[in-house]
């Protein structure tokens, strides 16, 4: 009797968890498990802003809930559902070394992913990683980034396989 190879994950996936791992580096970080024919993805992250004081770090809790609560809506939409509803944690103000005090919230997220259907949850991973950095670099006042603003960097890194 033949025994059974395990399926092995094709080049294609193998690009496309590189890819993942990539835009995840931005602001955050991604784990990955390939069981073919699909790809776990567990995503995290995170979206920081900072203050003078400990007192405007802890008002700057409420509209980080807020920008959380828009990424993930974003997420799921943007994703058809692909990627599963995001855990919200925000963290209590926190002291930098250098002076001053930021507000940590991190989001963690699943998505599966196939061949065929990774380009709508590599965007809306893109699209909210890009967030990130626009809140990290340019606070609330900063505009997000939307989705006709990546079109350049939307190409599929691997269009046969």
């Amino acid at each position: 009797m033949a025994t059974r190879q395990p399926l092995q994950p094709t080049p294609k996936l193998l690009a496309l968890q590189k890819d993942f791992q990539q835009i995840a580096s931005m602001a955050g970080f991604l784990n990955s498990s390939i069981e073919p024919p699909q790809m776990r993805l567990f995503f995290t992250l995170y979206g920081r802003v900072t203050a003078d004081s400990e007192e405007a770090a802890a008002m700057l809790v409420e509209p980080l809930q807020a920008w959380s609560e828009k990424i993930s809506l974003d997420l799921r939409e943007g994703s058809s559902s692909a990627i599963l509803p995001p855990k919200i944690q925000i963290s209590a103000p926190q002291q930098l070394p250098a002076g001053g005090w930021y507000v940590v919230s991190t989001l963690s997220f699943v998505s599966k992913v196939t061949d065929t259907s990774y380009l709508r949850v590599r965007t809306s991973v893109l699209l909210a990683y890009k967030r990130a950095i626009a809140l990290r670099e340019g606070g609330f006042s900063a505009p997000l980034p939307e989705l006709a603003e990546l079109s350049a960097e939307l190409a599929p890194p691997l269009l046969d396989g």
